[in-house]
């Protein structure tokens, strides 16, 4: 079996590679790709496995991927920004006739797919294709669906959670990506889809340790879209997201309250300049003016936590009200990338029955079994992760 990881250089799909390797996957043949194929290459020899190979791909190019491609199994996109390149490498991979996975958490990209004629072409094709199997959406929303079918007969609310530290690995995308969800925050309540920046709105939450009860607010992430095609009932749904440290969370609510997550060009000295672009432009030089983590610092940070997440449901049994909290501590770049090693292997295996294009939600069925196998693994390479559940049920006599 062979995997394609596009964007397979980068900081997030590596974890996932490593994983992979180190549970003597399905896969005898994984291709790291990226525009950049000595840095590729430089890297196959750092894992020093013989199952990893280095290619060279622009994923814009048609052609060339389709080549890339042809005798692989499973393609894993771990490129972005996923509301420009998620389109594209999907018709193409359809085109190719490969089963697919990503970890996209933007909903842009999600709608654009949704609302074209790709989902149908792919099931039509027999093809099974996941977006967003990744930390959120992904691990973070199959495990409200494995609470909603342990603990509910109902949902009629679901509260996605996350706060990350600032230093986790991650470069300029993730910052852009960043900027563009605060400004747009969509959101359900009762049964409407509304829309607001971040910020407008807080609330506190705790996380339990190491980061305890943070101010939270809204932010733009695909849940609101995914989670309803898991429980389409469902009237309320909502992302909220913290930072650490608190200063870090207060620098976006200053940015988003001044209005310099906005995409609108405003005349500069002639010159068309979004604030959101001189936002980022600004965020990059401090980051660059900050000396870079070495290697060794860098597995050191990642032996304490580093990211906090919750899922927060509620909903009804027996006539009966629950509520559901379960919260996550570990690092955010294994829990983004070992889901989706794990989704690959499942494809690659013939275990997602379902064809067509597919939430994460909607593809995994035994939830449950899911989320143990990712804990497992991310355990087994070497990071700290614990998970806990807390379940309250309220009947009136």
């Amino acid at each position: 079996m062979k995997l394609v990881v596009l964007g397979g250089a980068g900081s997030q799909a590596l974890y996932g590679i490593k994983d992979l390797i180190n549970h003597g996957s399905i896969f005898d043949e994984v291709i790291i790709s990226s525009r950049n194929l000595e840095k590729n290459k430089k890297i196959v020899e750092g894992l020093n496995s013989p199952i990893v190979k280095a290619a060279e791909v622009d994923v814009s190019d048609e052609e060339a991927l389709c080549e890339l491609i042809k005798d692989c199994d499973v393609v894993a996109n771990c490129t972005g920004p996923y509301h420009i390149l998620a389109y594209k490498i999907i018709e193409t991979t359809i085109k190719a006739g490969k089963h697919y996975i990503d970890f996209c958490d933007d909903i842009e990209a999600f709608n654009k797919i949704f609302e074209s004629d790709l989902p149908k072409k792919a099931e039509e094709k027999g093809l099974s294709m996941i977006m967003g199997l990744g930390a959120s959406p992904g691990f973070l929303s199959v495990l409200a669906c494995s609470a909603e079918q342990r603990y509910f007969a109902s949902l009629d609310e679901a509260i996605f959670y996350f706060a990350c530290d600032e230093k986790e690995p991650g470069g300029p995308a993730v910052l852009g990506h960043m900027l563009e969800c605060v400004h747009n925050a969509p959101y359900i309540k009762n049964g409407e889809k509304l829309n607001e920046p971040s910020f407008r709105e807080e609330w506190d939450f705790d996380f339990g340790e190491p980061y305890g009860t943070r101010k939270v607010t809204r932010i733009g992430h695909p849940e609101v879209f995914t989670f309803p095609k898991y429980s389409p009932g469902i009237q309320n749904v909502s992302v909220r997201f913290s930072l650490e440290p608190v200063s870090a969370y207060e620098g976006f609510k200053d940015l988003s309250l001044a209005g310099l997550t906005s995409d609108y060009p405003l005349d500069i000295n002639g010159n068309p300049v979004s604030p959101r672009d001189f936002a980022l432009a600004v965020l990059l030089a401090q980051k660059a003016s900050k000396p870079a983590m070495t290697e060794e610092e860098l597995k050191e940070f990642l032996k304490g936590v580093t990211a906090c997440a919750a899922t927060e449901l509620h909903g009804e049994k027996d006539g009966k009200s629950m509520s559901y909290i379960g919260r996550v501590a570990g690092n955010m770049a294994p829990l983004t990338a070992i889901p989706l090693i794990i989704g690959a292997e499942m494809l690659a295996k013939g275990e997602i029955t379902k064809k067509g294009i597919m939430v994460a939600e909607e593809a995994i069925e035994d939830a449950d079994k899911f989320v143990k196998e990712t804990v497992k693994r991310i355990r087994e390479d070497g990071f700290g992760f614990t998970i806990s559940e807390e379940l309250t049920v309220r009947e009136v006599y």
